[in-house]
């Protein structure tokens, strides 16, 4: 193994790196006490800074059945965190010449040259432009949240990423391109089938190659291997105040569809690793996995003055949603920071400007919400500086 995949493993001292460690101190029993309230089963945390561990906790359960506990290389299913990693391999094919951000996404599916757009009393009419690849890397494409003719999980498994893409592109938009924001993991889906076009390779294929293995993200994947199957967090939500299993078997197995938007597994360490590398303008360990105008660009607002869920607390970049105003600073991250949530409660954000990396694991619903924003607000509350 390269002596550059043991550094970020190297801890220094909370206050020798900008925190206050009497208040970083806090947020071990503060996480106990959500567990031991049954708020959540368990939860995973891990801060860099500069490229090295400056707090790391683990604590409750991966498996409350079989009284598994959060380790440091618990595997996640880090659901919606999968989209900036998508995006990420679309503007590698950018930088490497095989598409334009700016293309029409017809040159990839052309039924979409004939879009549709249905209106809210289910008529529809004719778009007024064709998305772009820009546009689906922002959610201003036009396209929504739900999964073509109805399909469910289990039905979406099924396929392979070009069929399930194959079947979207028939659908019928919800609004004009460029018109407001709708998040869309579909929006996404269509993302990795086009670096499947563009490249010549399945998109697991790409990300493996090209992203995880090169920075020694060696627990990220979109179909866990059975090794690894003891290692997996379940998810558990709250009923009639108890802790239940959300999905007795995480391990989708028989699964052909690479989920672009929400189909990755990882550890805290193999995400934070990714976000540094961009956080560090896309070289990491040896490798430049972008440029840093690529970094620039997928990390500055793109949306301009679109509301994203009818607020100007944040806006998109390229795949990454960035804090645009003190209206964004619920959890007090500063203007700018950027990163993704995962509806199964995981997390990670980036400040740039202070070199800090926060990744926060945990598998359940809503009931993860209030326990992720606890530790993030006591986490930028616990900095000092430089």
């Amino acid at each position: 193994m390269s002596p550059f995949l043991l550094l970020p493993l190297i801890a220094m001292s909370p206050d020798a790196a900008g925190f206050d460690s009497a208040r970083l101190a806090l947020i071990p029993p503060r996480m106990q006490k959500y567990v031991d309230e049954g708020a959540v089963a368990g939860t995973v945390l891990l801060v860099r800074r500069h490229g090295r561990t400056a707090f790391f906790d683990a604590r409750g359960w991966a498996n409350l059945e079989t009284k598994h506990l959060m380790r440091r290389d618990t595997i996640f299913q880090i659901m919606s965190m999968t989209k900036p990693v998508t995006a990420i391999a679309v503007v590698m094919c950018a930088e490497a010449g095989l598409l334009n951000l700016d293309d029409p996404v017809d040159k990839y599916f052309p039924l979409l040259h004939r879009a549709k757009v249905r209106q809210e009393d289910g008529t529809l009419s004719a778009a007024e432009s064709v998305p772009t690849i820009r546009q689906l890397l922002t959610h201003t494409a036009g396209f929504g949240s739900n999964d073509p003719a109805g399909m469910d999980d289990d039905g979406k498994r099924k396929l392979t990423l070009a069929e399930y893409a194959g079947l979207l592109a028939k659908e019928p938009l919800v609004g004009s391109p460029g018109e407001r924001i709708r998040y869309s993991g579909p929006g996404f889906s269509l993302l990795g089938r086009i670096v499947e076009i563009a490249s010549g390779m399945p998109l697991e294929r790409f990300e493996s190659e090209r992203i995880f293995r090169p920075l020694g993200m060696k627990d990220t994947f979109f179909f866990a291997p059975k090794n690894r199957y003891a290692r997996l967090a379940y998810t558990y939500v709250r009923e009639r105040g108890k802790l239940v299993p959300l999905d007795a078997n995480p391990f989708r197995e028989g699964a052909r569809f690479a989920n672009p938007a929400g189909g990755l597994y990882s550890t805290a360490d193999d995400m934070a690793t990714l976000l540094q590398c961009v956080s560090e303008g896309g070289f990491l360990h040896g490798y430049r996995l972008l440029s840093p105008a690529a970094v620039d660009a997928m990390t500055a607002v793109q949306t301009g003055s679109l509301q994203m869920d009818g607020s100007d607390a944040q806006g998109f970049g390229l795949g990454f949603a960035v804090v645009k105003s003190p209206a964004g600073q619920v959890s007090l991250k500063p203007v700018g920071s950027f990163g993704h949530t995962g509806a199964f409660g995981t997390e990670f954000w980036t400040d740039r400007k202070r070199g800090i990396v926060a990744v926060f694991m945990a598998q359940g619903l809503d009931n993860v919400s209030p326990v992720r924003k606890t530790f993030n607000t006591m986490l930028n509350a616990a900095f000092t500086g430089p």
